[in-house]
This record gives structure tokens, C-alpha cells and sequence, in this order.
């Protein structure tokens, strides 16, 4: 989609379809719900049946003026940037149904917002709504797959170019994320996705290295090659390199678990759950998408993308549960359950990257634990964290993008479950509760002096349904979060 700022609003064609958005108050003042410009429309049309309700949505043909979608944006105490989101969202979907390619939207101005606001609200909102997979369907037109081209918008914002920009880069790498966890597990595989990575070499200040399995070997990452060892497709480890602010030395870290189809290996999942296993490596989408991001935004800060990459599959070679394997920092770890393996891959990502390129902080994120799922539902992701100013940077982040993320607790007696009889560590508890606390707990072992926090997106990674601007299947979650929270990261 294309976003072109206007200030002025011209006089439209009657080809055009202009979008209005209307609050509660403006529809219950009979005869103040429309602009003046648009006073025609409630002296042709009876529209005391529309309230202004959050999303509430009609759609206006007229036969010699301009079509309009009406809009509900709620009332005052409700009306936020989330909300307009949303509500910018449902008028894309109304124009995908009817094939309406090209849209005019004013931006009011509201309360509780400024202009900037508003804009980059609604913006964003129209761009993430517009979204679809389906390069393998073979006939679109019946599948209502009708984006919209472009989306111009009228508001007062004095940045609007700047805003919009900024939303296409960063809500275009969304829908990128989208799609290489939606894409099938035999193209987003280890190679596919390290190929992937290779090619954002191209961007400026951009540098990618992909270590193969022998150099896997030869680091010694012994939980990597545990998960991999079923798998007739070689383990990658991906490092991308940002350097956005050469005057400093910090690095912002991204750890993205990268399991390209989870099996659950001996522990073998079951029908009901294991259809969707290609979507395990989210986070390793959401950690190389975020770093295309803040290269395209030319963001002056430091970030590295560390991504782990493997499927977890059943073979006679496959890892069992009872062995032992070493990690990247000499921590032994005994399997207890084949199905835990992403912390196991994690586990080598992170030791790796603390001891070798030394950032302030890193921010693991992965589809861990189904236990997160029970927990929070779709709606919103669990983290954990060492730090508590590292914790209120991506709180912040996640409320400012909608992404929002919810701390839970690491205190020490957790880790008494985590002891193995015959090995430092297990990689399941003991007790089968806290999971997504357990799966921390776990990684907490592989991190000593780095700035760290662990998010947990089992649930919000994937959709059950429609959601406002996020649609079934992948949500891209985790990419404007990760981009906020380093934008706002003080290096």
C-alpha cells in the first residue's frame, strides 16, 4: 500500500471513495455529524441508525458524489492510538470486500491524541489491515484477496511525510514477518530464512554472517546440534550486524528462536498440534525483520540479530529424552522432554552472543511455551527479565505499538526445579506448572552480566481469528515492539 500525505482537502470526484471517521458524541448531535463539506450526506441519506461505535462501519453509494465509509471511533474515554488502529483496520476490510483500490482519509482531529498521533495511528492501522497470504492460491479474486494500492490522507500534522514514511518501512517489514511464518517449513527452512538474512547485507551499515554446521561444530554448541541431530537439514546460526551509531560501542541484541518445524521430535506431537509447527520460528522472523527495520530507518543505534536456525525432527538419529549434551558455556544439560527444544537453541544463541559480541542488553524473543497460551491467550505476550529498566523500555514499547507484554517472576526457588540428577541442568521442570517462568528460568542459566529479558510469544505469534489490524494465522508480533523499544533505547 501506498501512504501520500495531503493537507488540503480538495473538492473529490465522484469516482472517489472518501473515508470519515465520526466519535459518539459527533453521531448523537443530530445534524454536527458531518464536516460541513459533507453536509450533503445527511440531507440525502437517513443516518440516525449509526452511533459512532468503535468500528462500526457503513458504507454510502452515491450515484453522483463522491462514496464515503463512515467510521465509528467511540467515545472520548475509549478513543486511542490502539483503538483507531483498529478502526482504520475495519475500513480496509470494508474496502477489500467491495475492490476499492485507492481511499481518501481525513484525520480529525481528536482528544486524548495530537495530530501526529492520530496520523501514525490510522496510518498503521490501514496498512497492517491490508494484509493477506495467498501466493498459493490459484485464483485470488474468489478468495477476497482485493488490497487496497493506496491510501491518501489528509491531516494537519506537520510531520505527516516523515510518519508516513516511517510506517511504511516499519509495517511493510511486518508483513514480510507474516509471511515467512506463514510461508510452508520446506522454503522457511534453516537455509531459506539464512538466505533471507544474507540479503539484508544490501542495506547500508548492514554486515551478515551465517555460521554452517561444521563452524556450529567447532563452537561447540552442543544444544543446537542435539535439536538437529534428526534432521537431514543442517542447523544455521545467523548474526546480523547493524551499526547505526558508530561513535558508540553499545549494541542493542536480538535473539530470535528459529525452529523451521517442530515435530516435537521423540516427544512427538500430537494431531490437533503439530499442524501449524512451521510457525515456531517467529521469533527468529520477528528478530530479522526488526533489524531490516531499524537499518531502514536509519535509526542511529547499535543492534545485532542472532538467530538460531533448525527443525526438530523424528529420525533414528533424533536426540532422546535422558541424554546429555553440552552447551556453547559448558553447561550440561540433561533432556527431559525433546519437545523443549527452542530454549535449548536459544540457550547456545545467547551464550554465544554475551561472550562473543558483548552487547548491553539482549531481548530473546521465541514461541516457547504452550503454558503461555493458557496464561494470557492470544491477546497479550508473557515476559521475563534481570532488569528492570530493560523491562519498562519494551513495557513502554508495547504499549506505545499495541504489542503488549506482561512481566512474570523469576525468583530463585523456581530454580530448584530445574536441577538434573545426572547433569548441571534439566531442560523441563521438575513439577509440570510455571511453564513459561520455567522456560526463562531455563535461559536465565545461559546469560551472566548482559542487561536480558525473555518474551515469550507462544500466544501472540499466531492468530485463532481476525483481530482488528492483525489477521488469522501470523500476526508479525514482536517487530514494532523491537523497533520501538530500541528507537527509545537510551544507548
Amino acid at each position: 500500500m501506498k501512504l501520500i500525505p495531503k493537507q488540503k482537502v480538495p473538492s473529490f470526484k465522484k469516482s472517489d471513495t472518501v473515508v470519515l471517521f465520526i466519535g459518539e458524541e459527533e453521531a448523537a448531535s443530530r445534524g454536527k455529524k458531518m464536516p460541513g463539506t459533507f453536509s450533503h450526506i445527511e440531507e440525502t441519506i437517513d443516518l440516525s441508525f449509526f452511533k459512532g461505535k468503535r468500528s462500526e462501519i457503513i458504507f454510502v453509494p452515491l450515484a453522483d458524489k463522491p462514496n464515503f465509509i463512515l467510521c465509528g471511533t467511540g467515545n472520548d474515554k475509549e478513543r486511542d492510538a490502539e483503538s483507531m488502529r483498529r478502526c482504520a483496520a475495519a475500513v480496509v476490510s470494508q474496502c477489500r470486500d467491495r475492490s476499492i483500490e485507492r481511499i481518501h482519509v481525513l484525520v480529525p482531529p481528536m482528544k486524548n491524541m495530537d495530530a501526529s498521533m492520530a496520523l501514525s495511528a490510522v496510518s498503521e492501522g490501514l496498512y497492517l489491515g491490508n494484509y493477506s497470504f495467498d501466493r498459493y492460491k490459484t485464483n485470488k479474486k474468489d478468495n477476497g484477496a482485493h488490497p487496497v494500492s493506496t491510501a491518501v490522507l489528509y491531516s494537519s500534522a506537520k510531520n505527516a511525510s516523515s510518519i508516513l514514511k516511517d510506517t511504511e518501512i516499519v509495517a511493510r517489514n511486518t508483513l514480510l514477518c507474516r509471511d515467512l511464518i506463514n510461508e510452508t517449513s520446506e522454503k522457511s527452512d534453516s537455509r531459506g530464512i539464512a538466505r533471507e538474512a544474507a540479503s539484508l547485507a544490501a542495506l547500508a551499515g548492514v554486515t551478515c554472517r551465517v555460521f554452517g554446521k561444521k563452524e556450529i561444530e567447532k563452537m561447540k554448541m552442543g544444544l543446537i546440534l542435539a535439536v538437529n541431530k534428526g534432521s537431514t537439514r543442517p542447523p544455521q546460526l545467523v548474526v546480523l550486524t547493524y551499526r547505526g551509531n558508530p561513535r558508540s560501542r553499545k549494541f542493542f541484541a536480538v535473539v530470535g528462536k528459529g525452529i523451521t518445524f517442530d515435530s516435537g521430535g521423540m516427544n512427538l506431537k500430537p494431531s490437533g498440534h503439530i499442524e501449524d509447527m512451521r510457525t515456531d520460528m517467529a521469533g527468529a522472523a520477528a528478530a530479522l525483520y526488526t533489524i531490516k527495520s531499524a537499518a531502514e530507518l536509519k535509526l542511529k543505534k547499535n543492534v545485532y540479530a542472532v538467530l538460531p536456525l533448525t527443525d526438530n525432527m523424528l529420525s533414528n538419529d533424533s536426540y532422546r529424552p535422558g541424554d546429555v549434551f553440552t552447551a556453547y558455556n559448558g553447561t550440561t544439560v540433561e533432556i527431559g522432554n525433546t519437545d523443549a527444544e527452542g530454549r535449548l537453541i536459544l540457550a547456545d544463541a545467547i551464550a554465544y552472543t554475551e561472550k562473543v559480541l558483548k552487547p548491553a542488553c539482549i531481548v530473546d524473543i521465541a514461541t516457547l511455551t504452550g503454558a503461555c497460551l493458557v496464561t494470557f491467550g492470544e491477546i497479550i505476550a508473557g515476559y521475563v527479565t534481570t532488569s528492570r529498566d530493560l523491562g519498562s523500555l519494551l513495557e513502554k514499547a508495547g504499549e506505545a505499538t499495541g504489542e503488549l507484554i506482561w512481566e512474570l517472576p523469576i525468583h530463585k526457588d523456581y530454580e530448584e526445579n530445574l536441577k538434573s540428577d545426572i547433569a548441571d541442568l534439566c531442560n523441563i521442570s521438575s513439577e509440570k506448572n510455571a511453564g513459561t517462568i520455567m522456560g526463562g528460568i531455563f535461559l536465565k542459566n545461559f546469560v551472566n552480566d548482559a542487561q536480558w529479558a525473555h518474551i515469550d510469544i507462544a500466544g501472540t505469534a499466531r492468530s485463532s481469528k481476525p483481530r482488528g489490524y492483525r489477521p488469522k494465522n501470523a500476526t508479525g508480533f514482536g517487530v514494532r515492539l523491537l523497533v520501538e523499544a530500541i528507537r527509545q533505547w537510551n544507548d
